[in-house]
């Protein structure tokens, strides 16, 4: 059985809360032209608006005091700094965010929610240039007896996994008797309260949750290879381009491994909300 040792998810130390945020809202803004000028097609006008599929920590989530918080929405900060716009965050079902249908309803203009760039998604959404790589993983009670991938091998209890997701898709396929959830939240207090043994996800998901419980321990990553993207309308290829600029810059002044690094594997990030208290 494994749990992550500091070696495999090192703690960054000493990189304050204010200064990390400070990162996504000065990166990328050296654009002469805003939004309008430059002629991109907005859900509304002076804004950027973004779905994303609440809680899914560390990539979207409410801290303690409601604040939505995360690595995804440092990143549309980013954005729509960049792009001279007010940052607007919709709360979404990650099944209309992965079909493209709060896009194509022009809910708005991009989505942002530790989505796998896929071929079956891209064609309904033109996303972006990958800005995470990323794996699956299991993460298991610490009695449910999971101690390798192996022993889900004819296992007989049951799994938990978000729905639309692609760790929904490797249960399946490993023949397991699956649990579906609307959420990521929900997944988890599920695995917690003992109504499935293990979840599958992205190492980026589930590595994190190992990190802050006791109770739950990570079990293997499975080599998926897959890339986390952003995603917009098919059609609205100048708001890619915008995008893949911010990404590009972030990642040559290296603030984007800075921000991977806080909200990935740092314990400075900010502490999600009680159940009660979620948004």
């Amino acid at each position: 059985m494994r749990s992550l040792t500091e070696t495999e998810m090192p703690w960054l130390k000493g990189l304050s809360l204010a200064g990390v945020a400070a990162l996504a809202l000065t990166a990328c803004g050296g654009g002469e032209e805003t939004a309008e000028e430059s002629g991109l097609d907005l859900v509304n006008a002076g804004a950027l608006t973004v779905c994303a599929d609440f809680p899914y920590a560390p990539f979207e989530y409410y801290d303690e005091d409601g604040n939505e918080v995360g690595l995804d929405i440092d990143i549309a900060q980013a954005i729509a700094d960049d792009l001279e716009l007010e940052l607007e965050i919709m709360q979404t079902a990650f099944e209309g965010i992965q079909s493209g249908v709060a896009l194509n309803a022009n809910q708005c203009d991009l989505a942002i929610s530790g989505m796998t760039i896929t071929e079956a998604r891209a064609g309904n959404m033109l996303f972006s240039d990958p800005y995470l790589d990323d794996n699956l993983s299991v993460l298991a009670r610490s009695d449910s007896g999971i101690e390798t991938l192996e022993d889900l091998e004819g296992f007989e209890g049951t799994v938990g996994a978000q729905s639309d997701t692609t760790g929904a898709v490797e249960a399946g396929e490993r023949g397991l008797d699956l649990r579906e959830y609307t959420d990521a939240g929900l997944m988890l207090q599920g695995l917690e309260s003992g109504q499935v043994d293990a979840a599958f996800g992205n190492i980026s998901i589930l590595a994190y949750q190992a990190a802050q419980s006791d109770d739950l321990v990570f079990v293997d990553e499975i080599e998926t290879g897959e890339q986390l993207g952003i995603a917009a309308q098919l059609e609205n290829q100048e708001l890619i381009d915008a995008v893949n600029q911010v990404l590009a810059d972030l990642e040559a002044s290296g603030k984007l491994e800075e921000l991977k690094e806080f909200w990935l594997h740092s314990d400075e990030a900010p502490d999600e909300a009680d159940d009660e208290d979620d948004n």
